[in-house]
């Protein structure tokens, strides 16, 4: 059985599925691939070859590519959200909720609050601005979603606050019982599948937008995918410099005044009874596998 889940780019979400997937099924995932389990992240979409048999627990569907034709092959425990129950066809009592949940039955120190606020942009903003100086200017601490992951589950919950772009740290953020501010900076962002996670612990999904700001050598690159190649030294060179003046004495500015700002606007936490009956709802989904499929037997 081979655990299936993001890869390509260091990120946080992608890499809370070994970290919680290992210890609830230990010993049992290998590098065959008759059988796959697939588990946090927008992965319905992956394709495999048709014999393969696959186990689908917590995972959801973001319009990332064709919906996946559900067979025999499936064995589907349970989904991310209601968005992705009804995008499949399935019972809206599969809808669940994200498995970084199950975090919450998983040992993690109390820690000693020293930020008052954290800022964790999603995998992509990464490489469009500078975060981590914009929050040393504003005073927030800067969460690296490709960071080491005991490090950003630290940050986190050192954290009386978190303003998250990646949705992964608000779900953490809220698992930990540490309030978010949800914010949108690209059109990157999916709210299909933040909407799927928030309809799942009854809450919404009231992202603060503010304006795109991107680098020198993005702003440069933006522009120069819009030129022929023969064309681009002549004109990249001279619009690139309009832009970033305009952006510097204009965009930036009221971008940092924006993102100070979010700090006084309205926290989420979603209710903890209701946390913690869908995290027994996980956990029942979790020893129906072990049963299903024998993993007591193979884990010894």
């Amino acid at each position: 059985m081979k655990l299936i889940y993001f890869q390509k780019v260091p990120n946080f979400g992608d890499a809370l599925n070994p970290l919680i997937f290992d210890r609830f099924f230990p010993g049992f995932f290998d590098e065959k691939e008759d059988e796959v389990f697939l588990g946090i992240g927008s992965i319905l979409h992956l394709k495999f070859p048709p014999e393969t048999r696959k186990i689908v627990f917590s995972t959801g569907y973001a319009y990332y590519g064709d919906l996946p034709v559900i067979d025999k092959t499936y064995n589907i425990s349970c989904v991310r959200g209601p968005l992705t129950a009804k995008a499949l066809g399935l019972d809206s009592k599969l809808g669940i909720t994200d498995g970084a949940a199950l975090l919450r039955k998983m040992y993690f120190p109390n820690e000693t609050k020293i930020f008052d606020y954290s800022f964790m942009p999603h995998h992509a903003s990464l490489h469009f601005n500078d975060w981590e100086k914009i929050c040393n200017e504003i005073g927030y601490n800067y969460i690296d979603p490709a960071d080491d992951i005991q490090k950003v589950l630290q940050q986190i919950s050192q954290s009386k606050v978190v303003i998250a772009e990646a949705m992964h740290g608000a779900i953490v953020a809220d698992t930990l019982r540490v309030p978010w501010i949800p914010v949108k900076l690209y059109p990157t962002i999916n709210e299909f599948k933040w909407k799927d996670w928030t309809e799942s612990l009854a809450l919404e999904y009231i992202p603060n937008t503010l304006p795109s700001i991107y680098s020198s050598q993005m702003v440069n690159q933006k522009i120069a995918a819009k030129f022929r190649a023969k064309e681009r030294d002549l004109y990249v060179r001279g619009i690139s410099k309009v832009y970033e003046t305009y952006q510097d004495n204009f965009l930036n500015r009221s971008l940092i005044k924006q993102f100070a700002a979010l700090k006084s606007k309205q926290q989420f936490l979603s209710n903890e009874k209701l946390l913690d009956q869908k995290i027994e709802q996980l956990l029942d989904k979790i020893e129906m596998i072990k049963s299903t499929y024998g993993f007591l037997q193979k884990s010894k």
